[in-house]
């Protein structure tokens, strides 16, 4: 899937993004505290509104692209509860769940399901009685006419969770049997280094091509490979031997190998990105935060030029405030971030001439005065 368009308000927070357009690659830019990491929090959360979660008071219009060519236009908004922040210990995550007010399907422009506080019409038809906190594309994803989309936003990687798939790894050994192929690899709901063991051992082609790629960057490296440690676990839910999972490197001119907690966090994520970038579903879109947080400038320009030219089908959103990301990535896939109060905005930056100078553009950049006082 790709997101075409995306427009998002919360209502309790008082922040409201007006509507963005998204390229294959799109590089959001801006001076702090504009709003970039939060547009991409906001594109995260309609993977949690699609798996079910009630979010207070947001309102949302998305448009997408799925595999298949199809496109969904897809808009809601979740009733408001006011909360006493100052007087509230916690909230447990199945209490206080929000209503939704109304929501909309279009599949090609065509309105296929239309939803408000009494019913929901599907194909103009009213369903049976169907939980009001959770959304449509949650609650009719086995449906042909919504499965896609709900794969879709299924297929929505953040930074985050590709950080915590190299730090908890555990893989039943009755379940990586039935893993034996680089699609269904990539189909996969593993993390990052399971995907990483599994290819490993089904498809030794593409692991050296894997490991080839991080020894481009990394040349002091000679070999990659990934110890299973056996860890016996008897617990209520997973009864029996789990297997846990550890990069190791080998160095040139060093006998011995080094364990994933003593290798640079640098080398770890470059792999990390380098195997997502081939061990994704297609139609994956990565939501990446300040892009070059523990990479070098080696790995930042050669990661930057792998993503740019992947020619598998993925969508690629990114913030930087880095010259060498920003530089690597054509102005055209920039949008300038700019902020007045809680309202949000995004502009291309050829409005600003930017590209018309001997400068390179991201001197052009840093020298407009919406990019220096984040507002427009």
């Amino acid at each position: 899937m790709r997101i075409i368009a995306f427009k998002y308000e919360d209502k309790l927070l008082d922040w409201k993004l007006e509507e963005l357009s998204f390229n294959r690659l799109t590089l959001l830019v801006g001076a702090s505290g504009v709003g970039k990491t939060q547009i991409l929090k906001s594109v995260q959360n309609m993977l949690f509104i699609a798996k079910g979660s009630s979010l207070n008071g947001v309102t949302w219009k998305i448009s997408v692209e799925t595999l298949d060519k199809n496109r969904y236009i897809w808009e809601g908004a979740y009733e408001i509860q006011q909360y006493d922040f100052e007087n509230i210990d916690y909230l447990l995550p199945n209490e206080n769940k929000c209503k939704l007010l109304y929501e909309k399907l279009y599949l090609n422009d065509i309105l296929v399901i239309d939803r408000n506080k009494e019913r929901i019409l599907f194909n103009g038809i009213p369903t049976i009685k169907l939980s009001q906190e959770q959304s449509i594309i949650h609650l009719l994803k086995e449906e042909d006419i919504v499965k896609p989309i709900y794969t879709g936003f299924s297929n929505i990687l953040s930074s985050e969770v590709l950080d915590l798939s190299f730090k908890f790894n555990f893989l039943h050994t009755k379940n990586a049997k039935d893993y034996n192929t680089l699609e269904k690899i990539q189909a996969s709901s593993f993390s990052t280094q399971t995907k990483l063991l599994l290819v490993a051992q089904s498809d030794k082609k593409m692991f050296e091509i894997i490991k080839q790629r991080l020894i481009d960057i990394f040349p002091q490296l000679e070999d990659i490979k990934i110890t299973i440690l056996n860890n016996n676990i008897d617990n209520n839910r997973n009864k029996g031997l789990q297997n846990r999972l550890v990069i190791q490197i080998k160095e040139k001119n060093v006998h011995h190998w080094i364990s994933q907690d003593k290798i640079s966090s640098g080398i770890l994520k470059t792999l990390m990105y380098l195997s997502e970038l081939y061990l994704c579903a297609e139609g994956t879109i990565f939501l990446i935060d300040e892009f070059e947080n523990s990479l070098g400038i080696n790995c930042i320009n050669d990661l930057t030029g792998y993503m740019l030219s992947a020619k598998r089908q993925l969508q690629f959103v990114l913030t930087s405030h880095h010259p060498y990301i920003i530089d690597a990535i054509h102005f055209e896939n920039w949008k300038l971030v700019t902020r007045n109060g809680g309202l949000v905005k995004t502009q291309n930056v050829n409005h600003f001439n930017i590209g018309k100078s001997k400068h390179s553009a991201f001197m052009q950049l840093v020298q407009l005065e919406e990019y220096q006082t984040g507002i427009a």
